[in-house]
């Protein structure tokens, strides 16, 4: 338009009705190369009905920041509604001559614009205001890929932390403020002790001090004692209870302008904390802050953290419990620990000391048993040894191999908590010794099959139980292979055996550090349950980062997202259905061994999924689904695939902003890891007699908080996609 009218500057100025603001697109068509562009976001509209120059930010009609103004055109652009939408502003109409040089001045149209531009203008005007339009809506997308981008950025970092609270306050507190573009941050936790939140503050020479207040004192405070979220708009000053704020700032010369305070939960309900965010920061070029002009309100505070925020903050949030959550557990534990009298078990503690810092729960626990296993195998002897832990919620128990103290090599196995020798110990509660040759024992048919696949051979066994002051079942130790006290290491294994095997001495002596083991296996046994949540976020991460290196490709987002949730449900088959809002239908794609898909649509209301679609509330069907009275549509598609639905867990993914964009879809719960199938018309495997539970829900709904996000990124950035195409083949 600015070449077209040969108007020296152009500027166009949207109106962004729905957040009252206006933001602009200037071009300068100074000297020989292309216009410069400059896009200004976010002014204010409080002068929108005042004269037109006045809400575009031209208070002076004759001077621009500097530049003068000899002439210029200031044209409305209208909906149907007959609101103004746009305004255009042309500066300064020059002279047609491409070979005039010289000053502005002598170069400016002495005539000015004219009745004939305007009417030109006018007869361009539909095809300004489409494009417009799309510019508007590419701007708006944008932003918001970037807020949601920034969510999954913020719950990376904070899942990414150590197990250490002050570390979590610090990486929350900056996550925080970046993601929400506030001044300030703070992390409040709770301490049940003295009824009290405290956090910690950083200055510049790096110490921190510690900051306490009372439950229900200041803002904070009200929030934890109400457990519900506090958004104060711009400006706070107004607000009823805002007395203390200003008796601070005054001390402080820092102005308080908008807050927003929400609580933090654990992953089972329990209130840890809250997060407080300060001063919400306008997007575009303002000067910071000057405590001089205190309590005068700075123009680059004057917004307000709006329900988007609100919504944000609580999925945030909901990572930062589970962070928190962790690090209490393990806090406790590590105490508890070291309130035992030294032994040899407890120089893992010191090991622990220094990977907790770095390293997530999983490197901890692997680091911490191989040590353990590697010691007990050492002080008795043994070959090989192994903890087997008991994960009482899947029946089953489980380990991570050490065979050696120098060994790198670290296997994660599980076995069934009522199979084999392992588990007849663990049935049983009692101590299992077999003598050489372990071979000749009726129970050896199953190692003898292992050990043939992992070339080895076992010759002797002793398989110790390990219970709780109740009496109940913590974990599993195996020793096998007694070894000679003194042997060639580079010799076979049948000339190292020891060949009386395992003896009542042998156990008498596990006998002596077991309590102090028992001590430390049990709190990792209860740290390991409680950290589930952290391995849900950790395993989500690792699906976001892998998406995010792909192309956002929906067929890949399906696969590899739910791929994660079945693994971490323990479900035998699992679906991601993704909300198609024009067609009012759920799809997905279903892969199949030869690497082939079929895309599979269902209505918004049909079937179990099109029902949770339908009504955004989660449905569970325990087992045996069969007997639910809604099983009629399943038993007739197990009739035809000759699968068996046992159980069924299905919730709505909603995105950041609230809108249903999907459906997870688990079916059938599993105890232990045995490759069973179900089959229509035979009895149900005993490993499928199970239903997914409470616990299952409240973490799967954690997992599609996430997903949600994920989506969103996926249905924007191509939403970005498709309107940059139309804006390039369309113009």
């Amino acid at each position: 338009m600015g070449e077209l009218l040969n108007a020296d500057r152009t500027t166009i100025v949207f109106i962004d009705e729905e957040k009252n603001d206006i933001w602009s697109i200037i071009t300068r068509h100074e000297g020989p190369n292309l216009p410069e562009i400059q896009i200004l976001a976010n002014k204010s509209s409080s002068g929108l009905l005042t004269h037109i120059k006045t809400m575009a930010g031209l208070e002076d009609p004759d001077k621009i920041n500097g530049y003068p103004v000899y002439n210029d055109l200031v044209f409305p652009l209208t909906n149907d509604q007959h609101h103004v939408v746009a305004v255009v502003h042309l500066v300064n109409k020059l002279r047609r001559s491409p070979y005039l040089t010289g000053t502005l001045a002598e170069r400016v149209h002495p005539n000015g614009f004219t009745q004939s531009d305007q009417r030109q203008l006018e007869e361009y005007a539909p095809a300004i205001l489409r494009i417009l339009a799309r510019c508007q809506e590419c701007y708006k997308l944008t932003q918001r890929l970037q807020a949601s981008e920034a969510l999954t950025e913020a719950t990376r970092s904070v899942s990414q932390s150590s197990l250490d609270s002050e570390e979590i306050i610090g990486r929350v507190m900056e996550a925080a403020k970046k993601l929400m573009n506030a001044d300030r941050s703070t992390l409040w936790l709770i301490d049940t002790n003295t009824n009290q939140l405290w956090t910690k503050i950083p200055f510049q020479d790096g110490t921190f001090k510690e900051y306490r207040i009372q439950i229900g004192e200041g803002f904070a405070g009200i929030v934890a004692k109400t457990r519900e979220p506090l958004n104060l708009a711009f400006d706070l000053y107004h607000h009823p209870d805002s007395d203390m704020a200003k008796l601070t700032d005054q001390k402080t010369g820092y102005r308080t302008c908008s807050l927003l305070c929400m609580p933090v939960w654990s992953p089972d309900g329990e209130l840890l904390g809250v997060t407080q965010l300060v001063n919400k920061r306008r997007q575009g070029d303002f000067a910071d802050y000057d405590p001089s002009q205190w309590p005068q309100a700075p123009e680059c505070f004057q917004a307000s953290f709006d329900s988007n925020s609100e919504k944000y903050m609580q999925i945030f949030n909901a990572q930062v419990g589970i962070a928190l959550h962790n690090a209490r557990q393990f806090a406790a534990m590590k105490q508890q620990a070291e309130s035992h009298p030294q032994s040899v078990v407890l120089q893992t503690l010191s090991m622990l000391n220094q990977v907790m810092d770095n390293q997530g729960f999983d490197d901890i626990l692997d680091t911490t048993l191989r040590s353990i296993t590697s010691k007990i195998g050492k002080s008795l002897c043994a070959d090989r040894t192994t903890i087997f832990l008991l994960d009482a919620e899947r029946n089953e128990l489980w380990s991570i191999v050490a065979e050696s103290e120098d060994s790198d090599r670290s296997l994660e196995i599980r076995v069934s908590a009522d199979k084999g020798i392992v588990g007849e110990v663990a049935r049983f509660k009692k101590p299992i010794i077999i003598p050489y040759d372990f071979y000749t024992d009726p129970r050896s048919a199953t190692a003898k099959e292992q050990d043939k696949r992992n070339q080895y051979r076992t010759y002797t066994m002793l398989a110790i139980p390990m219970l709780n002051d109740r009496g109940e079942l913590i974990a599993v130790v195996q020793l096998i292979n007694k070894l000679k006290r003194t042997n060639d290491v580079n010799a076979d294994l049948s000339d190292r055996i020891d060949l009386q095997g395992f003896t009542q001495a042998d156990e008498a002596q596990f006998a002596a550090s077991a309590p102090l083991i028992q001590m430390i296996l049990e709190s990792f046994c209860s740290y390991h349950k409680t950290a589930r949540g952290q391995r849900v976020a950790a395993a989500l991460m690792a699906a976001t980062r892998s998406v995010s290196q792909s192309s956002l490709d929906p067929d890949e987002i399906l696969l590899r997202v739910m791929q994660a949730a079945k693994e971490l449900m323990n479900a035998d088959r699992s679906t991601l259905w993704l909300c198609d809002r024009v067609t009012q239908e759920l799809w997905t794609k279903i892969p199949f061994a030869d690497g082939s898909s079929r895309e599979i649509r269902v209505r918004i209301g049909q079937g179990y999924a099109g029902t949770v679609a339908a009504t955004g509330q989660p449905l569970n069907i325990s087992f045996d689904l069969y007997h639910h009275p809604d099983a009629n549509t399943a038993k007739h598609t197990d009739q035809q695939t000759g699968y068996r639905t046992c159980s069924l867990l299905c919730m709505p993914v909603f995105n950041p902003d609230g809108e249903l964009i999907g459906v997870t879809q688990l079916v059938n719960k599993k105890v232990g890891t045995e490759a069973v199938i179900p089959v229509d018309n035979q009895p149900v495997p005993e490993a499928f007699q199970t239903s997914f539970d409470e616990t299952d829900q409240k973490y799967m709904q954690l997992f599609n908080n996430q997903v949600g996000v994920i989506l969103q990124n996926a249905e924007l950035l191509a939403a970005v996609r498709r309107q940059e195409a139309v804006l390039r083949n369309n113009p």
